[in-house]
């Protein structure tokens, strides 16, 4: 019976080892590499950007406000370089077998997710 609760708490402090290391190693928890919540908000602000650019104001009403307030909550918050998002966002949706497309329909979400649960902004398009 020694033996195995002995067993027991070297593989409970291994585990717990193991998960502290890891831990340092983790990603920034920043969206798409991000390094900086500058760098975040620039990559946000790029897809609402770039999506406007793509529907040019004629898409959906409600796709055509979400993304003016997308761009008015991310835009406040980029810093000093607006145009390093630019740069991540075109790395990111045109490395082979991206669809831009795709890409973008994600950002777009994981964007808004971002300012929601993270910055605990409400989107009057979501109502």
């Amino acid at each position: 019976m020694r033996w195995i609760v002995t067993g027991l708490l070297a593989l409970a402090l291994a585990l717990f080892a193991t998960v502290w290391w890891q831990g340092f190693a983790a990603p920034s928890g920043h969206l798409y590499g991000a390094t900086t919540a500058e760098a975040e908000a620039g990559y946000c602000l790029a897809v609402a950007e770039r999506i406007s650019e793509i529907t040019r104001g004629q898409g959906d009403p409600r796709l055509e406000t979400h993304l003016d307030e997308q761009v008015a909550f991310w835009r406040p918050r980029v810093g000093q370089r607006p145009g390093a998002g630019r740069v991540a966002l075109s790395r990111d949706s045109s490395a082979p077998g991206v669809n831009e497309g795709a890409h973008l329909h994600v950002a777009v979400q994981d964007c808004a997710l971002r300012a929601i649960s993270f910055y605990g902004h409400r989107f009057a398009s979501f109502k």
